[in-house]
């Protein structure tokens, strides 16, 4: 009965070990196509690939939260460049919505706060 119980704690151990490794091995491959997107459609792509993420209840989540936010910046530089400054003010809001969902979680980390002061400079460029 002890090998038993016993080798069903290592299998479910394996199995929550594999399961957090492979979501955090999709989201470091997801967030490589990041910095390659090079339309609106790469990056809406993107933004519904990481907020798909972000209802994942990993450790890990926050990440999700901090790439969703990264994306939707991205996206509203893109528009800035394409003077297309009408959609700006609600991707940004929405982007600051998401950095705030990864702050929440790691309120010390340098590249949320990072992000969230791009933010909120851009906003005000608009």
């Amino acid at each position: 009965m002890k090998k038993t119980l016993l080798t069903l704690i290592v299998v479910m151990f394996s199995m929550f070990t594999y399961a957090q490794s492979s979501y955090r091995k999709t989201l470091d491959s997801k967030a490589e196509k990041i910095s390659s997107a090079k339309s609106i459609a790469d990056y809406d792509k993107l933004f519904n690939e990481f907020s798909d993420l972000t209802r994942n209840p990993d450790s890990y989540r926050w990440k999700a939260y901090y790439y969703t936010a990264l994306v939707l910046y991205k996206k509203s530089e893109f528009l800035l460049a394409s003077n297309k400054k009408s959609d700006i003010s609600y991707f940004n809001g929405l982007a600051k919505k998401y950095v705030m969902g990864s702050l929440s979680a790691m309120p010390d980390d340098k590249d949320n706060n990072e992000l969230m002061q791009l933010i909120t400079e851009q906003k005000s460029l608009k």
